[in-house]
Order: C-alpha cells, then structure tokens, then sequence
C-alpha cells in the first residue's frame, strides 16, 4: 500500500546527515557569497533565484558548497528542505585539487546524487585595469574565458588565498565577485567569517526509508559516478527540455510508484518540501541557465 510519509523526526534527519564524512582539512576562515541568477520562471516572466555559497580551503583544497550546508554543519543536526534551493538552482557542493589535481563536484538531480571528476584545469586570467572595493577590500580586476563562459571578477590581494566561489580562483587574491559576460550569473562576497572549520568530504548517505511494513530503515545512498561532461550533457537534454518548466519529473518514474513513498518537510520559512532519500523534488522550476557550456 502506497503512503505519503511525512518526515519531522529530527532524530531520523540527523541519522541521515551524519553518514560516512571525512574530514579533509581544516579551513581557518569561511567566505560567504550571495549567488544570483537570471531566468524565467514557467510562464517566461523573467525571475532572479538568488541563494548563498560557502567557500573554505585548506592545503590547496577548496570547498564550495552551499550555505545551508555549512550552517547545519556548525549547528548541527539536517533538514533536507533547506537544500531546495541548491536544487533549484543547480548548484552542486564542489571540491577543487581533490583529489589533487581533480575537480569533484556532488549534486543532486532527482532521483540520484550524482559525483562527478574532471581535471583541474588553470583558467587564464588576463588583468585588466579596473579597481573597485567589495565588503571593504581594495580590488583589481580581470577576466578569463572558463568552460565556454568568459567571466568578469574583483580580487583583492589583502586576502592572500588564491580561491573564489564555484570552480572559479587561480588570481593573486580572494576573488570578490565574479559576473558572466552576459550578466546572467553574479557571485557577490557577502561576509568573512574568521573561524576553524573542518572540510567535510562525504562518501555516501545512510537515509532513513519506511520499510514497507510500518517501520523505518537505514538505506544506503550512494552517488552515481559519471565523467563532469557526461552529466552536463546530460543537465542540458533534461533541465532544457521545455516540459521541464512544466513537469520537472518527467524524464523519470513517478516517485510513489517507483519508491512507494515520498518525504515532506519543512524549511526555515515553513515551505513545504517533497524529497525521495533526501533527493528535492522541485516544485517551482525556473528556465535552465547553465554556468559552464563544456
């Protein structure tokens, strides 16, 4: 028998948050960046998603994941709901140089997790002659073509860390903000937070599923391994097909028939939120704007 299963048990979530991690590195300090994009929501009319990005390193690995991420981290414990945005968005976690010299980006795109390996590759930075001030820093300015996408950013050498947010970085500086030439996608620096944080580096998810039998079982979730360029062609044919905007689950199986259950939670802002182990299913999609083209 097919039932809506509504998850509130916070012991359950944490259960499922606290799954096979390793800690890679410890971070001495935290850059936050607020993230928009611009699109169009089902109906063309245009939208700007925004959501916020953290960003640690360590040992020449760079994490950049989002915020909800890293604040359930310092607090504690999981609500999945809080990562629909990210979902939404299409905003992966993504650790650079790990392995050394890789890429490893872990997103969720309903009805897997998915990671993905890419080589890591040096983006040629030309420096231009502009200068501005982000959150109080002096900045210089330059750009690179990364990916297909040419990009636009600040840095500031009063932060001696070469890294930025997403795949971005390789300057002499903290990249402040970062604006793609057509001005769809804006990393801002948002704040800077100086604090010991561990690099937390997940293998795989242990989420808490109704067995079919009125109780409750821990089922392992691992990530499907693909080539980076796989899945992208693979986020294009599905996110860019129109019926997404429409049925953003059209290109898979219905949930309740192909798991028998689906989870409801809540968000910090009391929005319900329908996930499958964990996985957000979107409800509200928006036009497809990819950051990188290859």
């Amino acid at each position: 028998m097919q039932k809506t299963f509504v998850t509130m048990l916070a012991f359950v979530l944490t259960v499922a948050a606290q799954a096979q991690r390793d800690t890679i590195g410890v971070s001495m300090f935290t850059a936050i960046y607020r993230y928009e994009c611009k699109t169009t929501d089902a109906d063309g009319q245009p939208v700007t998603d925004s959501m916020y990005i953290a960003v640690q390193t360590s040992g020449g690995i760079t994490k950049s994941f989002p915020y909800e991420e890293y604040d359930r981290q310092k607090k504690g414990g999981s609500r999945i709901a809080d990562g629909y945005l990210a979902a939404q968005m299409h905003i992966g976690t993504i650790f650079t140089n790990y392995p050394e010299t890789r890429i490893t980006t872990q997103e969720m795109l309903y009805p897997y997790r998915y990671m993905t390996d890419e080589p890591l590759e040096k983006q040629k930075w030309e420096l231009t002659n502009s200068q501005d001030s982000i959150c109080g820093y002096a900045c210089q300015s330059a750009t690179a073509k990364y990916h297909g996408v040419t990009w636009n950013v600040l840095y500031t050498e009063e932060v001696p860390a070469s890294i930025g947010p997403w795949k971005l970085g390789g300057l002499p500086g903290l990249i402040t903000k970062a604006t793609d030439a057509k001005g769809i996608h804006c990393f801002t620096l948002y704040g800077f937070h100086q604090e010991e944080t561990p690099i937390i580096y997940t293998q795989y998810v242990n989420w808490v599923v109704p067995d079919g039998r009125g109780k409750f079982a821990a089922q392992r979730v691992d990530y499907q391994k693909m080539k980076a360029s796989k899945f992208l062609a693979y986020k294009k044919k599905v996110l860019g097909n129109p019926r997404y905007l429409k049925d953003p689950t059209y290109y898979a199986p219905d949930p309740m028939k192909a798991f028998g259950y689906v989870e409801n939670s809540f968000n910090s802002a009391g929005d319900n939120v329908r996930s499958v182990a964990g996985v957000v299913l979107i409800s509200n999609p928006h036009q497809y704007q990819p950051l990188e083209f290859k």
